[in-house]
């Protein structure tokens, strides 16, 4: 980003200028403040480069899975689809791990000052936190606080995909909120109540705190052939729409937006918003919103 490369040549010429005044024998009040001042402004600008790293700015998206491009691992495949920050995230990263029958692809680990949501696209998933495992299958969800240990692998016979969603802020994060409202959590899909409704149906997965935010709220929603869900509406928080069956358009700020199963939305900075079933037979999707 420009912003980070002027702070980061600031950053050289004000160190360079600093070490030629401790160099310079002639000690003066007035260099003395000089050298304390620049001292003081490098250490503000060292703030600024670790806070901001090269973390740039995504608002409203659109992520379609054919234009996603696949990477092979040794232990499978991976596809990125963002990273960067929003409005209300310090740091938000995106991406699909694919992994062979029987492989992982880290040890269990621990995130500090992260969250991490998990979502099984396809296949089978072990997964551990804090040495409790399940294993759970498409549309199960995994949701993993800081300073709890997890990790993940395939238990089944066949390749396994899942969304890894995570995020930070710029709050310390708060594990008694976390504790009380249910701490790390397996959300398994065959557990999830379907209700209907007069446009399809309705899987409630999740409206609870966290260690980072006021409300994360998330549900599937499931929408008859030809229905539309609502018209274009804003609210503040931010959202994502996962598809996972069918056909969808995405309505942002007047302009359509078709993608299929495994696409992804990123709804930013109040923009109006609107979704409708254009595929054949029923569509899927997941939506999720947080404040903090």
């Amino acid at each position: 980003m420009v912003t980070n490369t002027i702070v980061c040549n600031l950053f050289e010429f004000n160190i360079k200028y600093y070490i030629c005044l401790c160099n310079n024998k002639v000690e003066t009040n007035k260099t003395s403040d000089m050298k304390t001042t620049l001292l003081l402004f490098v250490i503000f600008l060292s703030g600024m480069i670790s806070k901001n790293g090269n973390e740039k700015k995504i608002t409203q998206a659109v992520y379609d899975w054919e234009k996603i491009e696949v990477v092979k691992t040794k232990s499978g495949e991976r596809r990125q689809f963002l990273e960067g920050s929003t409005s209300a995230l310090d740091y938000l990263e995106i991406h699909v791990t694919t992994l062979n029958p029987g492989k992982a692809p880290h040890g269990s680990h621990v995130h500090a000052d992260g969250e991490e949501l998990i979502i099984v696209k396809e296949g089978l998933i072990e997964q551990s936190i804090n040495g409790v495992k399940k294993v759970v299958g498409p549309g199960s969800v995994i949701l993993a606080l800081p300073g709890d240990d997890h990790g993940i692998w395939n238990a089944g016979d066949t390749q396994a995909s899942y969304y890894i969603i995570k995020w930070r802020t710029d709050k310390k994060p708060n594990m008694e909120r976390a504790k009380l409202s249910g701490g790390s959590k397996f959300y398994d899909w065959n557990d999830i109540e379907f209700k209907t409704t007069k446009k399809g149906g309705k899987r409630q997965i999740m409206q609870r705190t966290t260690a980072l935010l006021e409300d994360l709220e998330m549900h599937v929603t499931t929408l008859n052939e030809g229905v539309t869900s609502h018209g274009e509406h804003t609210h503040s928080s931010e959202e994502i729409i996962l598809v996972i069956k069918g056909e969808v358009e995405e309505s942002i700020n007047g302009t359509p937006h078709r993608a299929g199963p495994g696409s992804l939305f990123l709804l930013t900075d109040d923009v109006p918003h609107g979704i409708r079933n254009v595929g054949k037979g029923q569509c899927e999707y997941f939506a999720f919103k947080w404040t903090l």
